[in-house]
């Protein structure tokens, strides 16, 4: 018996499934690579990652899939993830970015690590996103995205959200010290100063300002499985 309720213990004593959503403001670019990019150094870390695809075509088109049907329910989940490279595919446009229902189910699947969202895009009146799951929200900003982005913390600070939010991209930092100063909302930043898809990086302390992919994604990769 206690060699059963040890190996029970071992069982359900793993590490817990992360959801991870990714949405982008509306002057944001390059929010599909961005969040291939990091499934892919996520599973390059040895985790096992299944992407969700809100919005039909977008991460299927890019990874040479062509999902016949979307996500349903009433089935198991672990047979409708399509395997493609190294992370899965659930097909589920028009669910919200970090879906509750399909969050348990990839939890109680207990066969994926990370379960990350591309959320598509959000504006200043509305976002695609479930804010009473537990999730780190990774929020894209571009140059044009700071009123909508003080606009989405202050939403979720209103629906008492348990997101961890992440603002990266031009705004990031101006987003954050706003929500920091009026709304007493602790959110983490990294601006950059270029493309939007220079993620997680510090200023330069050399003359480059040539910063590499892989680089990019260390920040935002740190915090997410911190």
């Amino acid at each position: 018996m206690r060699h059963q309720a040890q190996g029970l213990q071992q069982l359900f004593s793993g590490p817990a499934m992360r959801t991870v959503s990714v949405i982008a403001g509306p002057s944001a670019q390059n929010s599909r690579e961005f969040v291939l990019a990091l499934a892919a150094e996520l599973a390059g870390e040895d985790r096992r990652v299944w992407l969700v695809e809100t919005v039909a075509g977008t991460i299927s088109g890019k990874l040479g899939c062509r999902p016949l049907l979307p996500w349903r329910a009433n089935q198991p989940l672990a047979q409708q993830v399509i395997r493609t490279g190294a992370c899965g595919l659930i097909h589920a446009p028009g669910v919200a970015a970090g879906d509750a229902a399909l969050a348990r189910a990839a939890a109680a699947c207990r066969g994926c690590d990370y379960l990350v969202f591309d959320g598509g895009r959000f504006s200043g009146g509305e976002a695609p996103l479930e804010p009473a799951t537990a999730q780190t929200l990774v929020v894209l900003l571009g140059e044009g995205d700071a009123e909508a982005g003080y606009a989405l913390a202050k939403a979720l600070q209103a629906s008492h959200s348990p997101a961890r939010v992440l603002l990266a991209g031009d705004k990031a930092d101006g987003v954050a010290q706003a929500t920091r100063h009026f709304l007493k909302l602790a959110v983490e930043s990294r601006q950059t100063a270029g493309a939007l898809w220079q993620f997680g990086n510090t200023r330069p302390e050399t003359s480059c300002n040539t910063l590499s992919f892989a680089s990019n994604l260390t920040w935002v990769v740190s915090r997410i499985t911190a």
